[in-house]
């Protein structure tokens, strides 16, 4: 499969992998981002109708902020997520995960001393997704030679995207934005360390070669320290 195209929109990198018949959209960025996404699709020379599916990774602000103005007004496409954040999705709401560290715990313990601040910072408006899932599924019939799998640790309800050439496409799974090669780690934020490095291994065993994350540089997959 041919290398995705990165957008940055906001603190976020989303991913286009081209398919048969259009692009798969991963993620949807931060709010009000939506113009810099056109910008971007421009660029590439790419319609906003050829882009056929959005798969959001977990329903966090920085990953659905823009995902109703795209598909609103540019792109009408089905949106798909799983099934554990799908009423998230629905109702614009987030849920505050634990800190996986003692700064980012202290840093959720005043959001959630601060709700109504927490919610102003955080939110996104809620958008219907067409298309739920638990498990495993083929997106061969969407014109991606590439699956979704439930990936949780970070969220309950994050998946990845694995390309048969090796590509997995993890949300915040994992991180990679340190400066000197000295990463990818653990995110800062997340439900179960334990977990997570579930996941990690998971994606290695089944063969992925490259992990693209929401923040940060693609990176091998060996370098997980899993």
């Amino acid at each position: 499969m041919a290398n995705p195209i990165v957008i940055r929109l906001g603190i976020t990198c989303v991913y286009l992998i081209p398919g048969k018949a259009g692009y798969l959209l991963i993620d949807a960025g931060s709010r009000g981002k939506a113009p810099v996404f056109l910008s971007a699709l421009s660029r590439h020379g790419i319609s906003p109708r050829q882009i056929r599916l959005i798969i959001i990774t977990h329903v966090h602000y920085d990953h659905v902020g823009s995902l109703q103005a795209i598909r609103r007004y540019h792109c009408p496409c089905p949106v798909l997520v799983h099934q554990a954040e799908a009423d998230l999705l629905t109702q614009g709401r987030m849920v505050l995960p634990p800190g996986t560290r003692p700064l980012t715990c202290c840093l959720i313990a005043l959001a959630r001393r601060h709700p109504r601040l927490a919610q102003r910072l955080l939110r996104f408006d809620g958008v219907v997704p067409d298309r739920v899932i638990q498990g495993q599924v083929d997106l061969a019939q969407d014109g991606f030679d590439a699956r979704v799998l439930s990936t949780p640790g970070h969220s309950p309800g994050s998946i990845s995207v694995v390309t048969s050439s090796g590509q997995a496409f993890v949300g915040d799974l994992a991180i990679n934005y340190l400066p000197g090669d000295r990463g990818p780690f653990t995110p800062p934020f997340g439900d179960s360390v334990d977990r997570i490095r579930t996941s990690w291994r998971v994606l290695v065993d089944m063969g992925v070669k490259m992990i693209y994350p929401a923040h940060g540089r693609p990176f091998e997959a060996h370098k997980l320290p899993c």
